[in-house]
């Protein structure tokens, strides 16, 4: 009788020990499959931003990496002398929605002059190494070789073509210089060691002045990115995505649309490092 009693109560222990296990593995099923490990996205961008199709690019790698429940950070490394004005404009704005939603990390590579320094203010943390380049805040404005239309073309209104007078236009240049150091201003906040008017010179920063200057907050590593990342986000044990790698984009060899600085047939503007296009 006894054994049958001690049995029994075995067989009980072992039942639970069993279910216990049981409820284990379909947790972490579960987790796995429906909640996921945390993750921290990775986007590359070392392009110039040129042309609509990079743009629509980055855009695309920026909202994946915002809609996916899996990733808690983002860090974008970043090496660019910038672009187009508009183009960069959208970029920045879409990175602050992305913000809005997961802090996004900085790790800026060889440079992160003019436009990619735009798009890079709008992070919560900014990474550089000792010798990377940074600043570079202002704007080339490129005007047509003729201002005035030649040859039969007809228009009606002195501006059909060039949109504006010369003396107007050099207005309009510096409200957008002003649009860009406002921004960064915005964004770097009590951070920034240096004035606005010292900005305005666009001036090139190494990235250890860069820290100095408050347009970067730490000298560090790519990995130190994600670790800072995850740390803003409060996740531990998590995982990085190469969201590049993941959307099947790559910017590698894009220069495409640098030659069309210097040549365009109306007036430009360029949040780009100079020295970075061809002459």
């Amino acid at each position: 009788m006894q054994n049958s009693i001690r049995d029994y109560l075995n067989q009980m222990s072992n039942s639970r020990i069993f279910l216990l296990i049981l409820s284990v593995l379909i947790s972490l099923i579960i987790f796995n499959v429906l909640i996921g490990i945390p993750k921290v996205g990775i986007i590359t961008i070392d392009t110039p931003f040129m042309t609509e199709n990079t743009k629509n690019d980055i855009i695309s790698l920026l909202k994946y990496a915002g809609n996916d429940p899996h990733i808690k950070g983002v860090v974008i490394n970043m090496d660019s002398p910038g672009g187009e004005v508009t183009k960069i404009e959208e970029i920045y704005l879409e990175v602050l929605k992305l913000k809005a939603k997961k802090p996004v990390v900085v790790s800026v590579g060889s440079n992160a002059l003019s436009g990619g320094y735009y798009v890079s203010s709008a992070a919560n943390f900014i990474y550089v190494k000792p010798s990377s380049e940074v600043g570079n805040i202002g704007v080339r404005s490129i005007l047509p070789e003729a201002w005035k239309p030649e040859g039969e073309l007809i228009t009606t209104g002195p501006y059909k073509v060039s949109g504006t007078s010369k003396k107007n236009y050099a207005v309009q240049v510096e409200i957008v210089k002003q649009g860009f150091l406002m921004a960064v201003i915005s964004q770097r906040g009590d951070k920034l060691k240096v004035d606005s008017e010292r900005l305005s010179t666009a001036e090139i920063f190494l990235g250890s002045e860069g820290v100095r200057a408050g347009l970067a907050d730490a000298i560090g590593t790519s990995s130190d990115a994600v670790e800072k990342a995850a740390s803003i986000a409060h996740i531990a044990n998590y995982e990085t995505m190469d969201v590049n790698k993941v959307m099947n984009i790559s910017f590698s060899g894009r220069l495409e649309g640098l030659a069309q600085v210097n040549k365009t047939t109306t007036p430009t503007n360029y949040y780009i490092y100079e020295e970075m296009v061809d002459q």
